[in-house]
């Protein structure tokens, strides 16, 4: 069964889910919040048939269906903001239960603490009216940044989830943690829906709060100079604190907390963990809270000194960073999660399959995997309609080029083998802008990640697409299911089509666009290349295709925006079909946009001003693969 936490395989905010993963992946990109994408289902989302009588009628976020008992739930999963639009109460009451994380904080750099989990509030019997209801997911907090960055050096807090009931609910956002370098503070953790944990050198042993009943207390540091960092709060349980027995221990971030919310009492998801505290012990740190909290570093050489990221949907605490040197970043904090569910019915012989989020809609079963899982058929199915998507490239830095979009692959009916009946399906995530920290003069600009392959075992192959090309040393923009675009006078890479260097291929996507000294190309689309730059003028994100596969019409797979480097107000060029990164120009401290969550698209890239201040690239998104069959 899909689910929102760790993946099996890529995760949505980093290349792999295991700590320092060397390919440097990430996907989900919107989920920071820089760029809200909706992964939403809108029109008309019909109850499920078979029905015995009708439950509310509403629309807004992915929506997952399942049993509990005699009871047939429908969950909507907000992964970003959006709105919960009731338009009829039906005939089974008019209450829901909800679930509302905030975003986490960022770990502390250079030894620092680990980020405290978002806060979790959960209850059951709110009543509703026919009514539209306001989502806000909040985003994670920036992982703190040594030199030579020092006005970030603050880990940054989460954001506020909440939803706009009559009696609004709100969650406090997980705090920061704290600073563990040389340089001047701040040391201490922050406190927030969970507490973050104070970095090493803290010298202090009052512990950063919780807010009750949402999350619990960082882990303090009470050895200056000899104590690990400690631990982030976690929804479940306290941030462990930092010792100096074995020397310079760090703390495990807290546990999160399981819900059934999502997609029902077989499939658990466990949220919110707390972020590990980091040290200057090679091989020693602080594991992420069970949930989704990032891991602090292990050793003195990026990307192992780099604290990972909290797991995007989960409102979990980025890692703490490694101790020295001071220029390693921790994590990010992962970006909240708001789920609204109510009873619906009694579900009778319509689900002839197991795995992602499932939901009903015009006639049809639709599976939803934005997470690797399996596809078990249980009743059988002769053919599916299907759509799967690789993960985007990243967007280049220093006028860089867009990310190309991932592979895309539909059909409308092909068929599927009932004995054994299981498909395991492989999301891939997307890459990581170049140099997503924004700021610096001095090369290299490095190139965007390409994203990861998505496979289903029912297509072929989706590639990743390509990361758009950096100002240098190599501007040339990468190859993959699309073309990343190209940088300073470069070409963009190559999709993948027949005749393409994917040999014996069906097309999934198109060339990047070509850069200019001034001003990058757009990433490659589904359905167009990317623009070519002209002048100082970066070229557009080529276009996506659009899909009624989930019960609506959505766009997936758009190229990213290309950057550019103007002598004043330079703005980038859009992503294509909205849904990929915008690029960037002035102020060229602001990063290449990342691709909204989930539809395959590539990130934006990074702007420059002539002084040569750099922008970091946007992030590719991760794919997503739909599969649908008569109910």
């Amino acid at each position: 069964m899909g689910y929102l936490g760790r993946r099996i395989g890529l995760s949505q905010d980093q290349g792999d889910s295991n700590p320092g993963a060397a390919n440097g992946a990430v996907g989900g990109g919107i989920l920071d919040l820089f760029a809200h994408g909706y992964f939403e289902r809108q029109g008309d989302i019909y109850n499920a048939p078979g029905a015995t009588s009708s439950g509310l009628t509403a629309t807004g976020g992915v929506i997952s269906d399942y049993t509990s008992g005699t009871d047939v739930y429908r969950a909507h999963i907000f992964t970003s903001s959006g709105e919960l639009d009731v338009t009829a109460l039906g005939d089974l009451g008019n209450t829901v239960d909800y679930l509302v994380i905030a975003g986490g904080g960022g770990g502390g750099h250079a030894g620092g603490g680990g980020g405290g989990a978002g806060g979790l509030r959960t209850a059951s019997g709110i009543s509703v009216v026919a009514n539209p209801y306001a989502v806000i997911v909040g985003g994670g907090g920036a992982g703190g940044l040594g030199a030579p960055n020092p006005a970030s050096e603050f880990a940054g807090d989460g954001t506020v989830s909440s939803v706009a009931f009559s009696s609004p609910i709100s969650s406090t956002a997980g705090g920061g943690g704290g600073k563990g370098g040389n340089s001047s503070g701040p040391f201490l953790g922050r406190s927030g829906g969970s507490g973050g944990g104070h970095g090493m050198n803290a010298n202090n042993t009052t512990a950063p709060t919780g807010v009750s009943g949402q999350g619990n207390n960082g882990g303090v540091a009470p050895s200056s100079g000899s104590t690990g960092a400690g631990g982030g709060g976690g929804a479940g349980q306290v941030g462990e604190s930092g010792s100096s027995s074995p020397t310079d221990n760090a703390g495990n971030g807290g546990n999160g907390l399981a819900s059934v919310y999502a997609y029902g009492p077989t499939n658990p998801v466990t949220y919110a963990g707390g972020g590990g505290g980091g040290t200057n012990v090679v091989g020693e740190h602080g594991t992420g809270g069970t949930g989704g909290g990032g891991t602090a570093a292990t050793g003195p050489a990026a990307p192992v000194a780099m604290g990972s990221n909290g797991t995007d949907g989960t409102g979990s605490g980025g890692g703490g960073a490694w101790y020295s040197p001071n220029a390693y970043p921790g994590g990010k904090g992962g970006s909240g999660l708001v789920v609204v569910r109510y009873k619906i019915a009694a579900l009778t012989a319509m689900k002839k399959a197991t795995g992602g989020a499932v939901s009903f809609a015009g006639g049809k079963t639709i599976h939803t995997f934005v997470n690797s899982s399996t596809f078990e058929i249980t009743s059988p199915i002769a053919n599916v309609e299907i759509l799967s998507v690789a993960g985007g490239g990243g967007g280049g830095k220093h006028n860089g080029g867009g990310g190309g979009a991932g592979g895309l692959l539909y059909s409308a009916s092909t068929p599927v083998n009932p004995s054994p009946g299981i498909y395991t399906i492989t999301i891939g995530g997307g890459g990581a802008g170049s140099g997503s920290t924004p700021g610096g003069t001095t090369p290299p600009y490095m190139p965007g990640k390409n994203g990861i392959d998505t496979t289903t075992g029912i297509l072929a192959t989706c590639y990743g697409g390509g990361g758009g090309g950096g100002n240098q040393p190599d501007p040339t923009g990468a190859g993959g299911g699309s073309g990343g675009g190209g940088s300073d006078g470069r070409g963009g890479g190559a999709g993948a089509y027949p005749g393409s260097p994917f040999q014996n291929v069906p097309r999934q996507g198109y060339d990047g666009g070509s850069g200019q000294p001034a001003a990058g190309g757009g990433g490659g689309g589904a359905a167009a290349v990317g623009s070519n730059a002209s002048g100082t003028t970066a070229g557009t994100g080529g276009a996506g295709l659009p899909y009624s596969i989930s019960g609506t019409a959505k766009f997936y797979a758009g190229g990213g925006g290309g950057g550019d480097r103007q002598s004043s107000g330079g703005g980038g060029a859009a992503g294509g079909s909205s849904i990929g990164g915008h690029g960037k120009g002035q102020p060229s401290v602001v990063r290449g946009g990342d691709a909204v969550f989930a539809t395959g698209s590539g990130g934006g890239g990074g702007g420059a001003d002539p002084g040569n201040a750099s922008g970091g690239g946007g992030h590719g998104s991760g794919g997503v693969v739909i599969i649908a069959y008569p109910s």
